[in-house]
């Protein structure tokens, strides 16, 4: 992390060079927090509406102003979707979405 300790960086170059990897104090307890409460959705709430909205066929413009964001946050949150559920397009995160129960159809 860019606000770590010069002692956490020292420690994460010299496991690099080792081929080692090395997680900081605060990245490894919000990993093991995950992994002992796992989230029954990998997406946020935000990108929950986004994506809610989107089903209903809105154009990014349309979801920005529904939810006083600006365009350019909508394509952010969308890709952020896309990447977490391994799709190219709305449509199929839409699909993917409504296939797992993270929302439903006309949301």
């Amino acid at each position: 992390m860019k606000d770590s300790p010069r002692e956490h960086l020292y420690a994460a170059i010299r496991a690099a060079a080792n081929g080692e990897s090395w997680l900081a104090p605060t990245i490894a307890s919000r990993l093991m927090r995950q992994m002992r409460e796992p989230q029954l959705s990998p997406l946020s709430a935000r990108e929950i509406e986004v994506l809610a909205l989107a089903s209903r066929g809105n154009s990014n413009k349309q979801i920005a102003a529904e939810l006083s964001i600006s365009q350019a946050t909508v394509k952010t949150h969308l890709n952020h979707i896309f990447r977490k559920f391994d799709v190219d397009d709305r449509t199929a995160a839409v699909t993917h979405a409504i296939e797992k129960g993270f929302i439903k159809l006309g949301s």
